[in-house]
């Protein structure tokens, strides 16, 4: 299967939001404000960790099916 290419909008005005909150959004010690490039890595980080999340809960549901009762 072919990659999907995701594309984030934002109007000036939430944009302008976005990077206002920077401190916020960064993690502690980060300085600096956020660009495309910043945002792109932390949402495939978050998504990341929420697979391996599903995929946990997964194996441990199909582990817990596979026993018997007593």
């Amino acid at each position: 299967k072919l990659m999907p290419d995701i594309t984030v909008s934002f109007s000036d005005a939430q944009w302008t939001r976005v990077v206002a909150a920077s401190s916020r959004i960064k993690a502690i010690g980060e300085t600096g404000d956020v660009d495309a490039t910043y945002l792109a890595a932390l949402l495939k980080a978050r998504i990341q960790k929420l697979v391996v999340l599903y995929e946990k809960d997964t194996a441990h549901a199909s582990a817990d099916a596979g026993l018997s009762s007593f």
